[in-house]
Order: C-alpha cells, then sequence, then structure tokens
C-alpha cells in the first residue's frame, strides 16, 4: 500500500485569486468598521461622564450660591454674597392655577405654601415649611408681582 501524501495545492486561478483578494479586503473593511464602532461607543461613554461631572459641577455651585445667598438686593463690585440692601430680590409669581411661588432672583431658591398632605404625613417639616413661608412672604422687596392671577384681575377691573 502506498503511503498517503497530501496532495500539493493546485495553483489558484486568476479568478480564484481575485476572490481572495476580495474576501481578504472585506475582512479587514469589516475589522476597521468594528474597530470604529468601539472608538466611538469609548468616546461617546467619556462623553457622557464629562457630561454627568459637568452637571454635577453646576448643582453643587448652584447649592453653594444657595447657601450663601442673602436674598438681598445691592452689593459693592457685584459680589454676590454681599446684598445689604434692605430690599429683597425675590419676584412673587402667582400660577393662573392660583399657586403662589416666591423666588429670588440671585441664587433661584424658591418657596411655595407647605402642601397640606404634609401636616398629616410628617408635622415637624409642614410646621418648619410653614414658618419659612410665612417669613419669606412678608419680606419686603420693590419687584413688581407677576402671573396669571395678575392678569385676571387686571381684567376684571
Amino acid at each position: 500500500m502506498a503511503e498517503d501524501k497530501p496532495e500539493k495545492p493546485r495553483p489558484l486561478t486568476e479568478f480564484e485569486q481575485v476572490e481572495l483578494e476580495y474576501k481578504r479586503e472585506l475582512i479587514e473593511d469589516m475589522r476597521e468598521t468594528r474597530r470604529q464602532r468601539e472608538e466611538k461607543q469609548i468616546r461617546m461613554r467619556l462623553e457622557q461622564k464629562r457630561r454627568a461631572a459637568d452637571a454635577a459641577a453646576e448643582l453643587e455651585q448652584r447649592e453653594r450660591r444657595k447657601r450663601v445667598c442673602k436674598h438681598r438686593k445691592g452689593g459693592k463690585n457685584n459680589n454676590f454674597a454681599k446684598g445689604n440692601g434692605s430690599d429683597r430680590s425675590i419676584i412673587v409669581n402667582t400660577y393662573p392655577m392660583g399657586t403662589v411661588v416666591i423666588m429670588c432672583t440671585r441664587c433661584a431658591t424658591e418657596w411655595m405654601a407647605p402642601d397640606s398632605k404634609l401636616k398629616k404625613a410628617n408635622p415637624a417639616e409642614y410646621k418648619r415649611q410653614l414658618m419659612e413661608w410665612q417669613e419669606v412672604s412678608q419680606w419686603p422687596t420693590d419687584n413688581m408681582p407677576s402671573g396669571g392671577q395678575i392678569f385676571l384681575k387686571t381684567a376684571a377691573a
């Protein structure tokens, strides 16, 4: 019995060579596309992390401003925390449904009367919010109130 020798591969035809080269290029293109897609995903994740960090930093800056704000008009050299006027830098806005919101124009802190449901759920917190609301609503300001109720009053007059 003759030993089985591996056959030598036959030479490729020109058509087979072109087809083989075409398939190699397709594979290379797919690898490049996959690499680009992975790089894009990495860039997107990094961008998301950067945006989240920026948002957190902005939120922290707002909170810091709110902590130091005196909610007063005035102050030399545009120093944010140095409001020293007798009037408060607040606006009173009445929404069309009758909800009254007081907002500081310097730090954007908003105050609203506490929800009556809170009175049963957490009486201590309700009392704290009510006292704060009553104090804030008595602050002097020379700003004009705004909102839907103002328009209703002028239309009725």
